[in-house]
């Protein structure tokens, strides 16, 4: 049997489907005329460009050229800023100099934006980019402004003055390096057809100086922290050293004796004190600044150990060739030593 409405159901009905009718249309005259002219429209498109690799969505919400013109600004001021304080005089003439690298520099990131946005990853094969004869290499200005190694963690706050056509937008991120957040404020700039871009990032000085304040502390903490075990073997290897010395004053090479417990002393302490003092380095994490000294350290100890297996192993065959070998190992040792003691001595002067 078919349902019938009485006639003040089909009123009913009339009137709730008008009330229906008019909320949609009254939500797509606010989402079209209000809500699409937001700033936190923008950000969800630019957040849904980068998702889908849509390029032509991303440009319309961002003014990348003018992003990247100010970002290079800030980059460059910046580092100069985190260095040893200059004077006056130094700071502008550095800064003269470095304005030279200004458009290499902004193509690079250019190249690294548009390559995120297409692929959703930051490495960019074709990273180099090359003006009036300038080479600069993208994954070095990447990992050097520490947007490498920071990701995105939310949207802390939206603030718009409506009359000046600005708003301002707090990106909070997590920063790897410095193990911290840090606040990005982001401007965005209402265009004449209403529509809110992305136009700078004002407080990116600040972000670089952040970020080069937290590698100078990590750098003090793996100088301070290898010091400590290269003070410590050193002195073990000066104990062992000494026991050498003695065997060769109260005896000669020529006794078997005597070899035997300089070989002894070689494979028993300095060679397991070498191998014991490459683990503890290797345990150290190394920040990347000091990615040289910590290989070259692993090296030495290479070299230290390839040494002290060779002298042993002369004290059994007597060859010159053994020998020989194994002197080649500890010189090349002892120049890499002194490259290392440099570069502490850079570092510490750095940082100081």
């Amino acid at each position: 049997m078919a349902f019938r409405f009485s006639k003040q159901g089909k009123i009913r009905l009339f009137l709730a489907a008008v009330v229906l009718l008019a909320v949609i249309a009254g939500s797509s005259v606010w989402y079209f005329s209000y809500y699409t002219k937001t700033p936190d429209y923008s950000l969800r498109m630019i957040q849904s460009s980068i998702t889908k690799h849509d390029m032509a969505k991303f440009q319309k919400y961002v003014d990348l050229d003018h992003l990247l013109n100010t970002s290079c600004d800030a980059l460059m001021d910046g580092l100069i800023d985190s260095e040893r304080p200059l004077s006056e005089e130094a700071r502008v003439a550095v800064s003269g100099f470095s304005k030279m690298f200004k458009v290499p520099l902004v193509m690079s990131f250019k190249g690294i934006i548009n390559h995120y946005v297409e692929s959703g990853e930051w490495s960019n094969d074709a990273s180099s980019s090359v003006d009036q004869g300038i080479p600069i290499d993208s994954d070095v200005v990447l990992s050097k402004s520490g947007l490498k190694n920071t990701t995105f963690q939310k949207i802390d706050y939206v603030g718009v003055d409506k009359d000046a056509g600005i708003a301002t937008v707090g990106v909070r991120v997590f920063q790897q390096e410095a193990g911290e957040e840090f606040v990005l404020e982001v401007q965005m700039v209402r265009t004449e057809a209403g529509v809110w871009r992305v136009s700078e990032i004002t407080n990116f000085h600040d972000f670089i100086v952040f970020v080069m304040k937290a590698r100078r502390e990590h750098l003090q903490e793996y100088v301070d922290a290898t010091a400590a075990i290269v003070e410590q073997h050193d002195k073990t290897v000066r104990t062992a050293d000494k026991k050498i010395l003695d065997l060769l004053s109260a005896g000669s090479l020529g006794s078997t004796t005597t070899r035997q417990s300089i070989k002894d002393v070689m494979l028993n302490e300095i060679m397991p004190d070498w191998v014991q003092r490459k683990e503890e380095l290797t345990e150290i994490d190394a920040p990347a600044s000091a990615q040289s000294l910590h290989r070259l350290r692993l090296h030495i100890c290479d070299l230290r150990i390839a040494y002290a297996k060779g002298y042993a192993a002369w004290m059994d065959d007597k060859q010159a060739v053994t020998i020989r070998d194994a002197n080649e190992k500890l010189k090349e040792a002892k120049t890499l030593e002194h490259e290392a003691a440099t570069l502490v001595q850079q570092m510490k002067a750095k940082n100081n």
